[in-house]
């Protein structure tokens, strides 16, 4: 392969360019492969500088081309590896432009994304209370009910780790499907903060997470008052203990160095007290400890920070609304209006109405996902020019698998999702999403599929 070079062009209409390896010379400003190398990395450049490129192999030239891995572009020049295969002989590219530039820009993203499916939960129960049997250890993660999962990350080796609130433990999908536990003992109470194997130790109602680059998982463990720390050796720590009772604080964020964590925070212990309702915004630092940041939100949901700028976006469900926290203190919402009413599909995303929206999770676009609990059950996408759009719709009923084995947009009308509690992007770009009071993980496959 790394003997052939690219011939670009464009597919009038569709807002692709397409890169075939085959034999004529480019021009320099052409969208091209500039390299393949044996060990099956490829190069590429002049590409959209915000977009989705797709590598695709075949045997020969008019194929058939496999169904290719997407990979987010921010900048022109870029490189993926190819699966390697003894049929591997051509590879070609495709990218599109999901920045504000070209009018199709939505269309763009809703094309790149393909299957949805359902990850893990059978779904039997909606109690607020421990579902968990030894037997569903190494079951099927499909025939496992969850315990009100309030958080799901992917990790860089293709497992899915959940945060199951009530089972109080941390669960693991493997890419084959296939569940186990991955940091608690299933009893919920507290007998160490470690180090030890995460499965020895104890959590207590954890109600949030963090998944760094390398893989290391961070654990809002509340009823604890503790933020632990699971390597990729699977060894648990504690990271360091609040002075005061956390409550139900689900937002969580924490910065790769572990120089900054912030997290949301109520002031009683007692779920069935609302002063344990998340209104507080603290942060902890290893010089600082625990502070308050703000202590006038209405209820938090999820959280992410941007280490480059150092801001902070927040969800609160509460207030209807979605915030940026800047470094120096200030407060801008930046999806919301503050109701429940008013604007959606093609409005800007301020003149929208969000209904109790949990979450908040950028792209590399620059695009944002919110996703709401009940009554309003919807996911939305608010794109790089703060117009809003219904990514997919929801309703109270157990959609239980509704829409699986099919692309995610099919039908968009239809309520295929429920109490979503959150929205994130794993390390491959998939979207994984956490929903319902009788305990799913979802999935929607970075992989085109025909519409």
């Amino acid at each position: 392969m790394s003997a052939l070079r690219a011939a670009v062009w464009g597919l009038a209409g569709a807002g692709l360019g397409l890169g075939l390896l085959s034999a004529p010379t480019c021009e320099a400003t052409e969208f091209r492969i500039r390299s393949a190398q044996r060990d099956g990395i490829v190069t590429w450049s002049n590409a959209v500088a915000v977009g989705v490129a797709t590598m695709q192999t075949a045997p020969t030239p008019s194929g058939p081309w496999t169904l290719g891995t997407n990979y987010f572009t921010s900048n022109t020049l870029s490189w993926a590896p190819v699966p390697r295969s003894p049929s591997n002989t051509f590879a070609r590219l495709l990218a599109v432009d999901i920045s504000t530039n070209t009018p199709r820009h939505y269309t763009n993203l809703l094309e790149s994304y393909g299957m949805l499916e359902t990850v893990a939960g059978k779904g039997d129960s909606s109690s607020d209370s421990s579902q968990w049997q030894p037997r569903f250890e190494g079951e099927w993660a499909t025939n496992v009910n969850l315990s009100r999962p309030h958080a799901a990350f992917g990790d860089p080796w293709g497992n899915v780790l959940i945060v199951d609130q009530r089972s109080s433990s941390v669960l693991k999908v493997t890419p084959e499907g296939r569940l186990y536990t991955y940091a608690g003992t299933h009893a919920t109470n507290f007998n160490g903060d470690g180090p030890d194997y995460a499965t020895n130790l104890s959590l207590c109602h954890p109600n949030g997470g963090w998944m760094r680059a390398d893989g290391t998982f961070y654990i809002l463990d509340t009823a604890n008052r503790r933020v632990r720390r699971v390597d990729t050796n699977q060894i648990m720590t504690t990271l360091f203990v609040a002075p005061t009772p956390m409550g139900d604080g689900r937002a969580f964020w924490v910065k790769s160095d572990e120089s900054l964590v912030y997290f949301g925070s109520g002031t009683s212990s007692n779920e069935v007290d609302p002063a344990s309702t998340a209104t507080i915004l603290k942060k902890w630092t290893p010089t600082g400890g625990v502070t308050i940041v703000r202590s006038n939100f209405v209820e938090l949901g999820n959280i992410m920070g941007d280490e480059r700028t150092g801001d902070l976006y927040i969800s609160d469900r509460g207030a209807n609304r979605v915030y940026r926290l800047a470094p120096n203190g200030t407060l801008t919402p930046i999806a919301g209006n503050g109701t429940q009413s008013g604007g959606g599909e093609g409005f800007p995303a301020l003149q929208t109405g969000l209904i109790f929206p949990r979450c908040v999770w950028f792209i590399p676009n620059g695009g944002f996902f919110v996703c709401e609990h009940s009554p309003g059950n919807r996911i939305w996408y608010v794109d790089p020019a703060s117009i809003i759009h219904r990514w997919m719709n929801g309703s109270d009923a157990n959609n239980k698998r509704v829409g699986d084995g099919q692309w995610f947009y099919a039908n968009p009308g239809l309520a295929k999702v429920s109490r979503v509690r959150m929205v994130n992007t794993d390390p491959f770009g998939n979207l994984i999403i956490t929903e319902s009071n009788y305990g799913y993980v979802r999935r929607i496959r970075f992989q085109r599929m025909t519409p």
